[in-house]
């Protein structure tokens, strides 16, 4: 197609009615299939080839008008009996959530909490948070999501950008808040305790526990702070009503993970959660009512709060929560609850994959495995297939891409649309493309570039950062993208392949060197467990790639053998010459951030030095 035709067709589409809006991503389908316009112009962006997966019903679908909460009430309203969380065994029906969420709006609204004022938050995930996020919807308030493991200073830094006048925090958090509470805007801090809403046995042995191993923690200014008991019980009892719908409303601020520099808030909106839930539920994944969701993740990141909290609570899953999830324990966990569905990072399951219970186990109750938030390695991703397999799963190794500033979801690969070391296809409402790196120039398919993000889940903003906000939500002439700063290409059956992070390229005596492409060779090698590599001052290349091998525990002791194995595969290999690693170095474990993710900054910081 000539560029006067496709000005044409831009033109067109630009032009549609109200209700020929709706039908547009029908319309670019059968555009991508050549039913339209003649056969598709080269630019994903406009061919969207990925929409052939979808059913048009699918397409079609659009999340509801309304606020976060009021789409948890409408979808849920009909079945107050129906399990909604499970807790320590302890099993929530909708009914009780809809009366615990309007006792904390009831409750937040006594103490002075009204709509546009923003409450910390800083706790893992327990019922009282969730309570709290919707209580704080309904009203119109905002909830602002913290990471319990930050410093005194950060935490301090975290309250007075927002100058929040409320906080809720985990009780086991008091010896960091109370060092630096009053250099805050915080008039009332509400405590919660893991057990709050346990079983009452739990409760007992929790307190016996804590007791003997001197852990009780003592709260001394009795003004300030209040137990969540309390705060329900000191509640004035009036009707809540949900605020009206304000298009564009922020309902939360998230942090990103700080790995490229400063964490910065991100403010997002009901429409963000909302079609979050929405592209979930017309993915591929065979998931009705009841269906078990094992929530692993805290609230305090997009991937959390959005496609582990809002969506299983929304779509009528029964949702398990795990408020304070270790990775070692994991086959525990999908002995003991055998969910359906679980989301998580890869190093979650080479814990299982490692586990003597689970050698012989039937996997067959799994039947949604999806991966996110770091790389997935092609071999990882054949092992744990295999494994799936073996242990009678019927789920392929699902994967996806994101980042927070689109509210941790983007893509998602199927049994339709699955291919090794893809991320799968871009969700029904969302467009991912590759552009020259910080330009508007779309690349063809096949071709690498920076990947970009449009879609109804990208933040509003980074929270009163507008300088910050314009580097990564850029507007195009056809609306605002998300530049991601990764690397990768969309190829033309719209499948998107992330390869590494912009900052990690290593360019080497001016040659750009891609640390993954090194990595997925030498995990093919047999006694390879995990493998990172990083780039390090060079007298000679100005920056040189280093790579750090765990072995297995079989092969530990030969590392003189494989390493010369490592530099024989590379030596075979079609990577050129200027990716051969300087050095290799042997460890027992890579250091990981707090949500699983290989760290790359303590890894290439350690050896710097």
């Amino acid at each position: 197609m000539n560029q006067e035709k496709l000005n044409e067709l831009k033109e067109k589409i630009g032009k549609l009615t109200e209700l020929e809006k709706k039908q547009r991503d029908l319309y670019l389908r059968k555009l991508a299939n050549g039913e339209l316009q003649g056969p598709p112009v080269g630019y994903n962006s406009i061919d969207k080839p990925w929409l052939k997966y979808y059913t048009e019903e699918k397409l079609m679908e659009d999340a509801p008008l309304v606020s976060c909460y009021e789409y948890l009430y409408q979808n849920n309203k009909d079945y107050p009996n129906d399990i909604a969380i499970e807790y320590f065994g302890k099993k929530i029906t909708y009914k009780e959530l809809f009366e615990n969420i309007d006792k904390a709006a009831q409750a937040y609204e006594t103490i002075g909490v009204k709509k546009g004022d923003i409450v910390t938050i800083c706790s893992i995930t327990t019922p009282e948070i969730i309570y709290s996020f919707y209580a704080l919807n309904k009203i119109g308030a905002i909830s602002n999501m913290i990471d319990l493991r930050y410093t005194e200073k950060s935490i301090e830094k975290f309250l007075n950008e927002v100058k929040s006048k409320y906080c809720v925090i985990l009780d086991l958090c008091y010896p960091k808040v109370k060092n630096i509470i009053n250099n805050t805007h915080i008039e009332k801090v509400i405590t919660v305790s893991p057990v709050d809403s346990a079983p009452k046995i739990l409760k007992g042995i929790s307190k016996m526990s804590d007791t003997i191993k001197g852990k009780k923690i003592t709260i001394e200014d009795k003004k300030k702070y209040i137990s969540w008991k309390d705060f329900i019980k000191q509640r004035k009892v009036v009707e809540i009503k949900s605020i009206p719908y304000v298009k564009n409303y922020p309902i939360s601020i998230v942090h990103t993970g700080g790995t490229t520099g400063v964490p910065k808030g991100v403010l997002i909106s009901n429409e963000n959660i909302n079609n979050v839930t929405i592209q979930t539920k017309n993915a591929d994944v065979e998931a009705g009512r009841g269906f078990r969701f094992l929530n692993i993740m805290p609230p305090f990141i997009a991937y959390g709060i959005g496609l582990a909290l809002n969506t299983p609570l929304t779509l009528g899953w029964y949702t398990i929560v795990i408020p304070k999830f270790d990775a070692k324990e994991f086959d525990k966990l999908l002995e003991k609850h055998k969910p359906n569905c679980i989301i998580g990072v890869p190093a979650y399951w080479e814990s299982v994959m490692k586990s003597e219970k689970m050698k012989n186990a039937d996997l067959s109750y799994v039947k949604t495995v999806l991966l996110g938030g770091d790389k997935i390695k092609p071999e990882f991703e054949k092992r744990l297939q295999s494994y799936l397999e073996n242990h009678n799963c019927s789920s392929d190794v699902g994967k996806g891409y994101s980042m927070t500033e689109a509210t941790a979801i983007a893509t998602f690969s199927s049994k339709n649309a699955n291919k090794l070391d893809s991320a799968g296809i871009p969700l029904s409402k969302t467009t991912v493309s590759v552009f020259e790196p910080g330009t508007e120039i779309e690349l063809k398919p096949n071709e690498m570039g920076e990947i970009y993000i449009k879609s109804p889940t990208i933040m509003l903003e980074y929270y009163e950062n507008p300088e910050e906000t314009n580097k990564v939500k850029v507007k195009h002439a056809d609306g605002y993208w998300i530049h991601s700063g990764d690397i990768g290409y969309v190829d033309n059956d719209g499948l998107v392949y992330p390869k590494d992070r912009i900052k990690r390229i290593i360019v080497r005596s001016g040659f750009k060197v891609f640390p993954s492409e090194i990595e997925n060779l030498f995990m093919t090698h047999y006694a390879i467990e995990s493998c990172a590599v990083v780039g390090i001052p060079d007298e000679i290349d100005v920056n040189a790639p280093i790579a750090t091998i765990v072995l297995k525990e079989e092969y530990k002791g030969q590392e003189t053998k494989i390493k010369e194995e490592l530099l024989e595969s590379f030596h075979n290999s079609v990577l050129p010459p200027y990716f051969e690693p300087v050095d290799f170095t042997f460890t027992d474990a890579l250091p990981l951030t707090d949500i699983g993710k290989v760290d790359f900054k303590v890894l290439q910081k350690k050896l710097t030095k």
